[in-house]
């Protein structure tokens, strides 16, 4: 029973693990994903995040479970491929430079890397940079403040592009959503240190 459980759990927790990278591989920037309005499957980066990190520690849970159950099974098959198959080294040799080739961005890692690189500023391009990673859920006058600009002249600057506050703590968030828009545009229209006139 506890075998059959920890395999299923390996297998279960590793697909959710396989989705879930795919996922936050293509997804938008980790900084930029938890201020934008982006989601796959409705769920948020924040959401798909949390996903991946308790589907891996269930699974490396699981994984000492499994090494528990098959001690010696695993040590008679170490022992045995230790007279008669490199297969040990190889797949040392493998691991290490998975590893190892990340850090250096030896290929393929360096173009895994490279391709995730540019949709990270892809998200960037298309939805802006927060000023930090929760500035989506604090008012808009507030970020203003923070920024060092005048709340006032931002608040001009959103009416002069048809974009109202509702209240003076409307959140980013919720201002660009009533006004279908990303919250990067928001920033950009309240910036009063550039003089954009009207941002369309």
């Amino acid at each position: 029973m506890l075998k059959k459980t920890t395999s299923l759990t390996l297998a279960l927790s590793g697909l959710v693990m396989l989705v879930t990278s795919i996922v936050l591989y293509f997804g938008p920037a980790g900084h930029v994903g938890h201020f934008c309005p982006w989601s796959f499957w409705h769920l948020s980066r924040h959401h798909w995040g949390a996903l991946h990190l308790n589907s891996g520690i269930l699974f490396c849970l699981a994984m000492i479970v499994h090494v528990w159950l098959n001690f010696r099974l695993l040590a008679a098959y170490v022992k045995k491929q230790k007279k008669r198959s490199p297969a040990i080294v190889v797949s040392l040799i493998l691991t290490l430079y998975v590893c190892i080739g990340g850090y250096f961005e030896l290929p393929p890692m360096g173009q895994f890397l490279g391709i995730a690189r540019s949709f990270r500023i892809d998200s960037i391009q298309k939805y802006g940079s927060p000023p930090y990673g929760a500035a989506a859920r604090f008012p808009a006058l507030h970020i203003a403040r923070y920024m060092g600009w005048d709340p006032q002249q931002s608040q001009a600057q959103l009416s002069q592009n048809s974009i109202m506050l509702d209240t003076p703590d409307q959140t980013l968030s919720d201002l660009a959503q009533k006004n279908h828009t990303s919250i990067g545009r928001l920033l950009d229209i309240m910036c009063t240190h550039l003089n954009k006139g009207n941002l369309k």
